[in-house]
């Protein structure tokens, strides 16, 4: 939540942003509007990419102020398809696939079936696979500009998450490791489970197969999801996974604390900005010399997929990326 008494009015967190073009007095103007309760154009202007909440130094979260505005006034654009979207996600059978035992759990969410073939070979089998409705984390609630849905569900789906009775759990989607690490810490839920990133597990698995590795000796740009600002420390273990597996990241403007939403957000709203963000970013990578795109949100796998691939970019899912240093043809 977005805390008060953090916030010295400063503005960086709007001066920095990717999308409005604020000059600091601007800024302070706006997040003195928003805690006094006042029109600002922020709530209108923001794409919801949570990123001024790294921005902060001082860890108030102003993101999480202008999403409670934006549900409050109602002045947030949204479209019906995004709302009906989220709505079908709550609805979807939940499932679960059991594994063998012994071998880990790892929870989809609702997306684990977006990217066909996907969680096929070494790295998978045995898995327990979590998916439906009930393990929907709804972070992405946040992105129709309304974080009622996110606090009101969190309970719930912690809940049904322990009904595993794991001891540890994957997850496959970054907003349900954003849920489980940040926003249940933030509601006062404890954790039955450790949570596990799917990089942290990509790592770990690599690190115990060394002797499997085969180097992929490839320049990647990497595609950054917006939950990941929930969760910064990442980083690390995705710097290392990449290390050792012969990947290069390489170094460009829109990356790591400048990254770029995959624009998904505004497309059905305003599909002339949301292309101008995309076209940004891919000419970024280019610029650095990338050969490959690689995502770790499937939601911006299929946004930008097409357009990276006309561009000379191929995308490629994280996971996917880990196969082939194992020496693997991912069907995906």
């Amino acid at each position: 939540m977005f805390d008060r008494s953090k916030c010295d009015l400063c503005g960086e967190c709007l001066v920095k942003c990717q999308y409005v073009d604020y000059s600091k007095e601007k800024a302070k103007e706006e997040i003195d509007k928003l805690i006094r309760g006042e029109p600002a154009s922020i709530i209108k202007e923001c794409i919801t990419c949570v990123a001024c909440n790294q921005y902060c130094e001082k860890g108030a979260n102003p993101f999480n102020l202008i999403n409670q505005r934006q549900e409050e006034t109602g002045l947030f654009e949204v479209s019906e398809r995004s709302l009906d979207f989220f709505s079908a996600a709550e609805m979807m059978p939940t499932k679960v696939i059991p594994g063998q035992p012994g071998k880990p759990v790892i929870s989809l969410c609702t997306v684990g079936d977006l990217i066909p073939g996907l969680f096929e070979g070494q790295l998978f089998e045995g898995m327990t696979f979590l998916k439906g409705g009930e393990y929907f984390c709804k972070i992405g609630w946040v992105h129709a500009g309304k974080e009622s849905p996110v606090r009101d569900g969190a309970q719930a789906v912690v809940e049904k998450l322990a009904e595993t009775k794991a001891k540890e759990i994957i997850f496959y989607h970054d907003d349900c490791y954003a849920m489980m690490t940040t926003k249940a810490k933030e509601y006062g839920i404890n954790l039955p489970f450790k949570p596990i990133h799917i990089i942290e597990y990509l790592l770990n698995y690599l690190k115990d197969h060394k002797n499997q590795i085969k180097k992929l000796n490839m320049k990647i740009a990497y595609q950054q999801p917006c939950a990941s600002r929930y969760t910064p420390w990442k980083d690390e273990w995705l710097d290392e996974l990449f290390h050792l597996i012969g990947v290069e990241r390489v170094k460009r403007k829109y990356d790591r604390m400048n990254a770029l939403c995959c624009a998904t957000p505004v497309v059905a709203t305003d599909r002339e900005r949301a292309n101008g963000i995309k076209d940004k970013n891919i000419k970024d990578a280019l610029d650095a010399g990338a050969e490959a795109m690689v995502f770790l949100c499937p939601i911006c796998f299929l946004s930008l997929r097409r357009r990276t691939r006309e561009a000379g970019l191929e995308p490629i899912p994280i996971s996917n990326l880990c196969r082939l240093a194992l020496g693997e043809k991912p069907s995906a």
